[in-house]
Formats: structure tokens, sequence, C-alpha cells
């Protein structure tokens, strides 16, 4: 897999134009999406990722690198293609692996943080825009989240993605790193071109699952009806991909025009709750059975964001994140993934 598409970006058109943005775990979802809208914004993605998936489109150069293990070669890397700043996506997610092994995401997450933050200022490489999480508010009650708000996670999910944020504060001081870190809230959709889309061997995302689901013809089971909201089932805050793709831009010409070390809240803004979700869900793919089980411990009743902030300073407005649209791009990406299975 190493470097398949390198060859589309000579290295003479791409030094000393700074447009190379070193982008680890470029392969994954989110990272995915942003190497797409990386390109459309005139910049040269270069992923590194351990993983790449089958079915996905890629964007650029590529490189099949375990960090931080190969963490070494990146200088060359670097130096080939003028790198002068890094998108980080690389790292663990799922809430219930964090609480069952804290040890995978302190070192997947805290640890691999520190040290390609260490490994980028040896290279001179001192802009840096990277995944935080809604998790590092913990269970905040029934009101938005700001980012002023004291942050208490509940998860070392949560925690891992707190204690980055710190780092990056530290690193500003005493390294002159930029940094912006983004909260994402719930992530969710697909590239509507359908070039790429959520692909996991181990899904755990709602709104894929529920798909899935009623696909096959399955029981759907929802954790909980007792919360307070308004029909008794968690709320949350489901945001598109390409608005998430979207942000990383704005991110990264803010990180690399002013030297700070900020968070913003990515979100949609908009509560909705897990029966209106599947409601979508339904619309979609016809009729699912749904099945109500106990509450899960840990899991907030509501978790929206406040999206003042990042509207106001990064100019970012979510413009594909209404509910039908995440649904009907999931679909749609379901559709075409699962193509063989579902004629």
């Amino acid at each position: 897999m190493e470097n398949t598409t390198g060859h589309q970006f000579p290295k003479q058109n791409i030094k000393g134009s700074s447009k190379a943005v070193l982008v680890t775990g470029g392969a994954g979802y989110v990272g995915s999406h942003t190497c797409k809208m990386l390109v459309k914004n005139g910049y040269v993605p270069v992923t590194v990722d351990r993983h790449f998936r089958e079915g996905l489109v890629l964007f650029g150069p590529n490189y099949n690198l375990n960090l931080p293990q190969e963490m070494d070669r990146l200088d060359e890397i670097i130096k080939r293609y003028d790198i002068t700043s890094c998108i980080h996506f690389a790292g663990s997610t799922s809430v219930p692996e964090s609480v069952a092994n804290p040890s995978l995401y302190y070192k997947n997450n805290l640890i691999l943080t520190v040290s390609l933050l260490d490994k980028l200022i040896e290279c001179g490489v001192k802009t840096f825009v990277y995944s935080s999480s809604a998790a590092t508010y913990g269970d905040p009650g029934l009101n938005k989240c700001k980012e002023s708000d004291v942050c208490k996670p509940i998860n070392s999910y949560g925690a891992t993605k707190l204690m980055m944020e710190q780092v990056c504060r530290d690193y500003k001081t005493a390294y002159g790193l930029s940094s912006v870190g983004l909260r994402y809230f719930n992530a969710a959709g697909a590239d509507p071109e359908g070039d790429v889309g959520e692909l996991r061997e181990n899904e755990t995302h709602i709104v894929p699952l529920a798909i899935d689901a009623a696909r096959h013809g399955r029981t759907f089971k929802i954790f909980g009806d007792k919360y307070n909201t308004k029909d008794g089932t968690c709320v949350r805050d489901y945001v598109h991909v390409m608005d998430l793709a979207d942000a990383h831009i704005k991110a990264l010409n803010y990180a690399s025009q002013n030297q700070v070390a900020e968070v913003f809240n990515l979100g949609s803004g908009a509560p909705a709750s897990n029966k209106e979700l599947l409601d979508a869900v339904q619309k979609h793919t016809g009729k699912m059975n749904i099945e109500m089980h106990d509450n899960r411990p840990g899991d907030p009743a509501y978790l929206v964001a406040d999206i003042s902030k990042v509207k106001e300073i990064l100019e970012w407005e979510p413009t594909h994140s209404s509910i039908d649209n995440v649904v009907s791009t999931a679909v749609q990406w379901y559709n075409k993934t699962h193509k063989k299975e579902i004629q």
C-alpha cells in the first residue's frame, strides 16, 4: 500500500507550496472524508495509517505505517513532501472498550499523541489539528455543552482526549505549537458522492448498526427509555461527516495563521433522541423491529453541542447535518457497500 498514489503528486510540484498535510489515521471514517475535502481545497493529504480498507477511494500519497513503532519513518515522509502541518485522527474511539481496557486508550490516544508531537516538532512541523471528543464533558446534565464548561469525563476515552488538549496547551507554551482540537459529537452520514463512508470490521455506531439491522430483518436494541428526556431515550447531537471534514479545513487554516491552542465543539446543535433517529432510519429502510433494554451505565441522558464559538471564530456552519440527510447518505453508502447482500 505504501505510496500507491504518490505518482499523482510529483515531489517538485509540492516542494515549497506548504500545501502537503500529514494525515494520521487518514484511511479511517472522518479521516478519509477530510482527505477528500483537503484535495478539493488545494491541499495534498499524505496519509499515514496502519489499516487501509478495501472499497475506499484514496486521496494523495499513502503509507502503511504502524505508529508509534515506525515513528522514525515520518522523518523521510515529512522531508519528501515538505510537510508543514498535521491533522491527527489516529487513535482508539470506543467508549465501552475504553472502560474495559483503559491501558489501550492511554497508549493509543495519549502516549501516541505525545510521541507524534515530539516527532513533528523535531521535524519543524508546528501546525496541528486533532480529534477531540464530546466525551470530555462526561455527563453534563440537560444543558448544551460549551467549551468553557468544566470537563469531567466519565471514561478513559474522554479522559485521554481531555489530556491531549492539555498537552497541546503546554506544547504551545514550550515549543510554539499551534493547535486546534475538535470536540466531535456524534459523527454520522457518508460522502454523498459515494467515494468514502463508514466501514469498520467491528461496528459500534448506532446509525450503521440500525441500518444493518433493518436491512437484515434483525431486532434492534435501544438501551434505556427512562431517561429524563422528552421521550425517555437518550438524546444526542448528530453531525454529518462532510460538515466535520469542512471544519478540519477551517481549523487547519486558522491554526496556520494564528498561534493558538484552541478547542471547538463540532455538532449540529440540534437534539435528536434515539427514537427520533430510528424513525428516520425506518423512513429510508422500512419498518424494523425495536426492542427496549435497560439503561447502560455511563450513558449520559443528553449530549448536545453549543456551536456558537466555532460559528463565530472559524465561521463554520453545519449544512449537511439534518437527521434526514445524515441517515439518507448513510443508507446510500450502506446499499453501495452491501450490494450483494441486499439484492
